[in-house]
């Protein structure tokens, strides 16, 4: 019956009942007046890795932290979706951050911060690419130049404050989402998060498949590290990104399975 509805039915009723499927996967339900919304929430969804939440986890969220948002495309996609009651957002590029003020400050829920996240308290360089959502603390590996072309040059360098997540979020009780998107600082990130990420249930962090950065991190670093040190797994991931028919990053979601009970219902009974 559902293949014969499929053929007998207009494509936009079949789209619709598969967008509201997926949405109520995630806990956003549709309003009357969001059903024209229904392809673009979706693709928020996918674009920010709620959809690789299993059911029922991903309107639980209740503290979110966004380290690296750059103007707060991810942030925003997420507010799209799910209402946690409190957001923090942590960026360290001064001209992605006055953007993120216009954006984000009278939302009462969002808490900002003008800082880059390490390993330790310290003034550090920033180096910020053509396209800015490249800019890191490390220099960008000329072979990637190749590869992505001239956005990934460097147009200019600032002098930012470096603190920890530890110390950045030591009054949080619970972080219920913790996303790190750094540009290859990753590894540093959680050298200076013990504590945190104790307290953390769910991580999504960009795993790299090939060195985009000098010293940076990459997928076997970010992996050991959080099931050897932490008790996270890896739930789920992204489709990859390919680059000249190279596998270069996707998108992890790890869970840490001392405060998350119940993932999935078991696959065999």
């Amino acid at each position: 019956m559902k293949r014969f509805l499929k053929f007998v039915l207009p494509y936009g009723i079949v789209d619709l009942a598969k967008n509201r499927r997926k949405l109520r996967d995630i806990g956003r339900r549709l309003s009357p007046r969001e059903v024209l919304k229904s392809d673009r929430l979706v693709l928020d969804a996918q674009q920010s890795g709620l959809s690789l939440f299993a059911p029922g986890h991903v309107g639980k969220l209740r503290t979110v932290v966004d380290v690296g948002a750059n103007t707060g495309q991810w942030s925003g996609m997420l507010l799209n979706l799910v209402r946690p009651e409190k957001l923090v957002i942590v960026e360290p590029l001064p001209d992605a951050f006055e953007i993120l003020q216009k954006k984000f400050d009278r939302n009462r829920r969002v808490e900002l911060h003008n800082v880059a996240i390490g390993e330790r308290e310290s003034v550090e360089t920033l180096k910020i690419t053509r396209d800015t959502t490249g800019a890191s603390l490390l220099q960008p590996r000329d072979e990637m130049r190749a590869v992505i072309g001239s956005n990934w040059t460097i147009t200019s360098e600032v002098e930012v404050n470096m603190t920890t997540l530890d110390r950045l979020l030591a009054d949080l009780d619970e972080i219920s989402l913790l996303k790190i998107d750094v540009q290859g600082y990753e590894k540093h990130v959680l050298v200076g998060a013990k504590q945190i990420l104790s307290k953390t249930k769910f991580l999504l962090i960009e795993l790299n498949f090939m060195p985009q950065y000098e010293g940076g991190s990459w997928f076997g670093d970010i992996h050991q590290i959080l099931t050897r040190d932490f008790s996270f797994f890896l739930a789920n991931a992204s489709q990859p990104q390919v680059l000249n028919g190279r596998a270069s990053m996707c998108d992890g979601l790890y869970v840490n399975s001392k405060l998350v009970r119940e993932w999935v219902k078991p696959d065999f009974v």
